[in-house]
């Protein structure tokens, strides 16, 4: 372990002097020069020092039973708080050097110790007796089916670090805990909980902690996806939480904070705007200037949902006439050349500005900037397949990834839920911002509404 220490430390420092020289030699954009090389030797020493420790934090030396993918997020964790730290260390000392070669550095550090980690994966395969050393010996619990199902399934890094002892099916009969730690000098047990007897599993966890034996814990079901299963605490004992998304608790407070701040800006900045559109809308044509939809928030809730009327006057009542008109497959009702529109309404929908009042409702907390757009209880009722409710395991909001990819140019409900579904997956504050940022042009250019 030393010696994989000592090797990321110095990749860590080769990353920020590569890092230097891409800053220093091919300059992208347009940046203060950089000082002497010699002057960023202090700080290749200290990104050397610190990223094996950070490494160290996030286990990522530990032998351990995990995925790639895992170790890929151990390794990016750590050379990410190596970034942080280093920026943190040289304010608090008051020290400068060019945040890009830190940013650079740490990034280039990530790839080269992970292609390290692959080649020592590689060489201790080949190695017998090195691999029999950091092998786990390993003690399967669980239903012979379920155990020898995920046993299958293994990844040949995952079964390069496994030595099974023993394999043992609790509901064929009893067995001895304790005897079979002992006799086997087992260090990790894998408990499969498909069809056990919690008492079986109280026994089996209770042994190991006692014993300190470490654990890995299948669930027994089937995820979606498996990194949105985590381990919290409820009434003072352990419980799985399963989120709806793979985002963190924080950084959906963070993206309500944005929300908030964001609508209060905009409702600031376009508010000579939003008068001279309730202005047009009264003028134009009979009727409120505000026109009030129940629509489905988060997890179907019902909330009044806010628009400029686009409409005339009893629209809702002639939609039923319409009905062999509708050109969106699935629930949805959408037609082009709508009878029901007013021109001024077809213009405010064409550049979304009948979407301005939403702003109240994202001040509400019942919207959110982006997210899946809102729609009517009545159709969200006709919807058949449940996996399609998933777009409402997020708030709504005021764009989203089927405003800046077609809007009503996408006649198939399955691909604008498809697209909803790709932003709940692939979520983050950063895919928020490039999505405001694609709506601008947008709804500037009218690109693709009606």
């Amino acid at each position: 372990m030393r010696l994989q220490q000592l090797a990321d430390g110095l990749l860590t420092a080769l990353a920020v002097a590569l890092a230097y020289a891409l800053r220093s030699e091919f300059p992208l954009i347009a940046l203060p020069e950089l000082e002497n090389f010699t002057d960023y030797i202090w700080l290749l020493l200290l990104a050397g020092l610190l990223s094996p420790v950070m490494l160290a934090q996030q286990g990522f030396y530990e032998p351990s039973l995990v995925s790639r993918a895992a170790t890929i997020f151990k390794i990016m964790r750590g050379c990410t708080y190596t970034v942080l730290g280093l920026v943190l260390f040289l304010f608090i000392v008051r020290v400068q050097y060019a945040r890009s070669v830190i940013i650079l550095g740490g990034t280039f550090a990530s790839f080269l110790i992970y292609g390290r980690h692959e080649l020592t994966q590689a060489f201790v395969a080949r190695r017998p007796g090195i691999r029999e050393q950091l092998q786990k010996r390993v003690l399967w619990i669980g239903r012979g089916a379920a155990t020898a199902a995920l046993r299958k399934n293994l990844t040949p890094a995952e079964a390069d670090l496994i030595n099974t002892v023993a394999d043992i099916d609790p509901t064929t009969g009893t067995f001895e805990i304790v005897a079979l730690l002992h006799t086997h000098a087992v260090n990790t047990v894998i408990l499969h909980l498909d069809g056990l007897d919690p008492i079986v599993v109280h026994t089996v966890v209770t042994a190991c902690d006692h014993e300190g034996v470490e654990m890995l814990i299948h669930p027994g079901v089937q995820l979606s996806s498996p990194f949105r299963l985590s381990l919290d605490h409820l009434g003072g004992a352990p419980v799985f939480y399963y989120g709806a998304q793979s985002a963190r608790p924080i950084d959906l407070a963070l993206k309500q904070v944005v929300d908030y701040l964001g609508a209060v800006l905009l409702a600031v900045v376009l508010s000579t705007l939003f008068v001279l559109c309730a202005l047009l809308v009264r003028l134009s044509s009979r009727g409120p200037v505000i026109f009030r939809s129940q629509r489905a928030g988060l997890n179907g809730q019902p909330f009044t949902m806010y628009k400029f009327r686009t409409m005339h006057a009893g629209a809702e009542s002639a939609q039923a006439a319409l009905a062999d008109r509708n050109e969106m497959d699935g629930p949805v009702f959408k037609i082009a050349n709508d009878p029901r529109i007013t021109p001024l309404g077809r213009f405010l929908r064409r550049h979304s500005l009948d979407e301005l009042p939403q702003l109240w409702n994202v001040l509400r907390g019942e919207m959110s900037l982006v997210g899946p757009r809102p729609l009517p209880i009545e159709e969200i009722n006709r919807i058949a397949e449940n996996a399609q409710r998933r777009r409402l395991s997020v708030k709504p909001g005021l764009t989203c990834l089927w405003q800046i990819r077609g809007r009503n140019e996408i006649s198939s409900f399955e691909d604008w839920v498809r697209l909803d579904l790709e932003y709940i997956d692939q979520w983050s504050l950063w895919l928020d911002l490039k999505i405001l940022f694609a709506t601008i042009p947008v709804a500037l250019f009218g690109r693709g509404g009606r």
